[in-house]
């Protein structure tokens, strides 16, 4: 079996991985990678749309490969004497999708329509959520292209992409690979891990999990199945493989409901928007201390969205949308204002001990129509800033809530200077409610000696040499490297 790593190595997320064997060829996930385009490109510079994907080739952010992108694109690159990629018929026989997080999923926008996507019903359901409200721009084109993307919006045709669905547990076939999908938890719904039976090499694609919040019965039946597979090559990822403490979402409720219910004022709060746990978390909360929550349009329609495929929402009786002032309404923002009971500024503004308000960074503006009075809280329910551009944004977002006198901020002491104002201000911190989705380093050392793998290859890391602390058969693999096993 051959192994080719386009992305997810060395990093966290972009995850591009081919296995080879005889005449199969699989990708595993086909993802955005957040740190290689950063290094070109920001809120404001973007990859040019009307070249299609030329940039992204140029940039090396996906694999230059014959027989894999959409004959449309490729078509703008011709035309562009861009001559190193040719059309042909698709050459891999699927993408098998862990979850629906954009640096798994994004750019398979890009991917030749034909190709097959192998996934759980509900990532299909969440990407379905996700499309409706997302803006319609080239990289979420997950499961409908908008063909030919060399004409204007309004003269393309759409033609859906092709979707399996498939089972917990139950193997299907893809030409000689045998796969078993085993749903995983993630911060996410749907999130899937992918055990690979080849004719010599049985393989196992972690994608992205975390075992605190799976039932402990539920685990063992995995750790069970897992052990008698023999695994001989496992890609596991290690976003968090340096950190040793195991956080579960209980704590996270514990420690959220003893701030809150302690507030006097509006409660404004954020979280990931696709983490449904988070929400039941929050919404629980809110009932229990007697809240209404609030979501404003995107947070909203996902829920609403996932809710009329047959997803369970808990607590949607308690939930109401804040119908943000907007100089347009999307075609999905005016049909959640005809279908659901919403709640204004005004009301909020004066009632606002009754209500739970979620606001994002983008929607932190609106706190200037609500106007929070004493004694208001901001919880901060999402992970720590993990980049300096997300530092930078991190102490705008505690301007404002500094602005408005809100509690939510705690000021990190230092030995050092105190007299610097600027540097005072940079010690601002929030008071965070979070658990990652990701597995522990601890955990992760649990989970191979359980298992017992021939070989370990960390993905979606930036820390892969971490995993020989516990394991001693590690393979560390550089992007662009290909591997015989």
């Amino acid at each position: 079996m051959k192994i080719s790593f386009y992305g997810g190595v060395g990093e966290i997320g972009g995850n591009k991985i081919l296995i080879q064997e005889g005449s199969t060829r699989l990708f595993l996930d086909f993802g955005k990678s957040y740190h290689e385009a950063s290094k070109y490109f920001e809120e404001y510079l973007n990859p040019r749309s009307a070249h299609g994907i030329k940039d992204y080739l140029e940039l090396d952010l996906i694999p230059r490969l014959e027989g894999l992108y959409r004959k449309d694109l490729i078509d703008i690159l011709r035309k562009e004497e861009w001559k190193d990629l040719k059309y042909t018929a698709p050459f891999v026989d699927g993408v098998l999708l862990s979850h629906g997080h954009l640096d798994h999923c994004a750019y398979i926008s890009f991917l030749d329509e034909k190709i097959p996507v192998f996934t759980s019903e509900t990532t299909a359901k969440v990407l379905r959520s996700l499309t409706k409200i997302r803006p319609k721009v080239l990289e979420n084109e997950i499961l409908e292209v908008s063909v030919p993307h060399s004409k204007q919006a309004t003269r393309r045709k759409r033609r859906k992409r092709v979707i399996n669905t498939i089972s917990n547990s139950q193997p299907f076939t893809i030409k000689n690979l045998t796969i078993t999908p085993l749903f995983i938890d993630h911060s996410i719904p749907g999130a899937v891990m992918y055990f690979i039976k080849g004719k010599k090499i049985n393989l196992l694609y972690s994608g992205d999990f975390r075992l605190s919040e799976i039932p402990p019965e539920r685990l063992q039946r995995l750790y069970q199945f897992l052990a008698k597979k023999k695994i001989d090559v496992f890609l596991c990822e290690g976003t968090r493989v340096q950190e040793k403490k195991i956080v579960r979402e209980k704590d996270v409720y514990r420690r959220a409901k003893s701030i809150i219910e302690k507030v006097s004022g509006l409660v404004v709060a954020d979280y990931s928007l696709t983490d449904i746990t988070r929400f039941r978390t929050l919404a629980a909360i809110a009932r229990e201390t007697g809240r209404t929550m609030v979501l404003p349009f995107n947070y909203f329609g996902y829920l609403a969205f996932l809710k009329e495929q047959g997803y369970t929402i808990d607590d949607f009786k308690n939930i109401r949308l804040y119908p943000k002032k907007k100089a347009a309404l999307k075609r999905w923002e005016k049909e959640l204002l005809t279908k659901y009971p919403v709640v204004d500024k005004k009301d909020l503004k004066e009632h606002q001990k009754n209500f739970l308000v979620v606001l994002n960074f983008y929607q932190i503006q609106e706190l200037i129509d609500i106007q929070p009075q004493k004694g208001s809280y901001f919880l901060r329910a999402i992970t720590e800033p993990h980049s300096e551009e997300m530092e930078i944004s991190e102490g705008r977002f505690a301007n404002w809530i500094e602005h408005f006198q809100m509690l939510g901020l705690v000021e990190q002491k230092s030995s050092k200077d105190k007299k610097n104002e600027k540097d005072k201000k940079d010690k601002r911190k929030f008071i965070r409610t979070h658990i990652s989705g990701h597995i522990s380093g601890k955990e992760l050392e649990l989970f191979i000696n359980k298992i017992k793998p021939r070989l370990v290859i960390p993905i979606h890391t930036e820390h892969p040499e971490d995993f020989q602390k516990f394991c001693k058969n590690v393979l560390i693999v550089r992007r662009g490297e290909s591997i015989e096993v």
